[in-house]
């Protein structure tokens, strides 16, 4: 199976389960959930809904990609899409989508 895109986590961003939503809970847009891709632990986008979350870190690694394009800089590898992540499994309302980044780029091309 190729490897084509990122898994992105989503995650209540109340939880205090982990450490990497401590950057989270202590942002005034403390409410709703989280999207982080497993490549990118750093990499985080909030919004009210899962789905907002997962759309904005859609189009952010969109930018991304075309950031590193630009400027000659190599991404992450890809995950494989067949193997879910687990470093946030254990948190409560935890769910994980895989973003094809080709998708991603058709989809910015259809908006315009």
């Amino acid at each position: 199976m190729p490897k084509n895109g990122y898994w992105v986590e989503c995650v209540p961003a109340n939880t205090k389960q982990i450490d990497i939503m401590k950057k989270i809970a202590e942002s005034p847009e403390n409410s709703g959930y989280v999207a982080t891709p497993a490549s990118f632990p750093d990499l985080q986008e909030t919004a009210a809904t899962p789905e907002e979350a997962i759309n904005r870190m859609r189009a952010r690694l969109m930018t991304l990609r075309s950031h590193y394009s630009q400027t000659g800089k190599l991404l992450p590898e890809m995950d494989n899409p067949v193997r879910p992540p687990t470093r946030l499994r254990n948190v409560q309302g935890w769910i994980s989508v895989y973003i094809v980044v080709g998708e991603c780029e058709a989809a910015l091309k259809a908006s315009h």
